[in-house]
């Protein structure tokens, strides 16, 4: 009679990886959440989503000084140097700036710029137009 064969042992792996898939996912967002924000926001928000709905009425000179104090805000505020909660603040206007469909209208442009300047002169972070910075 042969030995008895031990099954499950492929189950009980394949069980502790999945149950290890979500321990990771948390702790990938816990220790690096903030970060993963700043890069959403900034790449692909700010430098991907803006640029496709450019208001046709902005110059591009203005268009690009809008965009490079966008940059430095989540910049700034993945150096710390911006409180989370503003650069949450912030990150959900332009969210809803982006939500509606067409270019997006330069007046709701300059107030969500307009609020990132503050934010920074706020925090004394200086102009974006400063040589240096």
């Amino acid at each position: 009679m042969a030995p008895h064969r031990k099954e499950g042992k492929g189950c009980f792996l394949v069980l502790i990886i999945l149950s290890a898939i979500p321990v990771v996912f948390f702790l990938l967002t816990f220790l690096g959440g903030n970060y993963l924000t700043y890069v959403y926001m900034r790449y692909l928000a700010v430098d991907r989503g803006l640029i496709t709905r450019r208001p046709p009425e902005v110059s591009e000179a203005e268009f690009k000084r809008d965009l490079i104090i966008l940059d430095r805000f989540y910049d700034e505020g993945n150096a710390g140097k911006i409180p989370g909660r503003d650069v949450v603040n912030l990150s959900s206007e332009l969210k809803n700036m982006l939500s509606y469909p067409g270019p997006v209208r330069p007046e709701v442009l300059n107030l969500v710029v307009g609020h990132a300047r503050q934010v920074m002169q706020q925090y004394h972070l200086g102009s974006p137009s400063e040589p240096g910075r």
